[in-house]
């Protein structure tokens, strides 16, 4: 880890759970057409969120994982392809936005360093 600042901190934690959201919504693309399959979905800004308002990340739990609410189809399946596409678009661009946010970070650390 480059630091362990509350920027640092929010970024891991934002990666992590942004990575675990990906491997949700993979295996709910996969499972599309299982009779059965109940979809689920990653929740952790929340946490997060809770984490920066006190000003410290010291422990956030593990995202958490949940049914989806969508309506179920004939086959008891409720995953909705169309969503998971674009839940995976969002998801990346928030993963490449938090990838600059610490190559940013990084970038000040490298320039502090050279300064001195």
């Amino acid at each position: 880890m480059i630091g362990n600042d509350l920027t640092t901190q929010a970024i891991e934690w934002a990666l992590k759970g942004l990575e675990r959201r990906s491997q949700v919504s993979a295996n709910n693309i996969a499972n599309a057409e299982t009779p059965g399959f109940r979809a689920s979905a990653v929740d952790f800004e929340g946490q997060l969120r809770s984490a920066l308002g006190a000003g410290r990340i010291s422990r956030i739990a593990e995202p958490t994982l949940s049914p989806t609410t969508t309506p179920v189809s004939v086959n008891g399946n409720n995953v909705r392809l169309e969503d998971e596409l674009v839940g995976m678009i969002q998801t990346n661009l928030r993963k490449n936005a938090m990838v600059e946010a610490f190559n940013y970070k990084a970038g000040l650390l490298r320039t502090a360093l050279r300064t001195q």
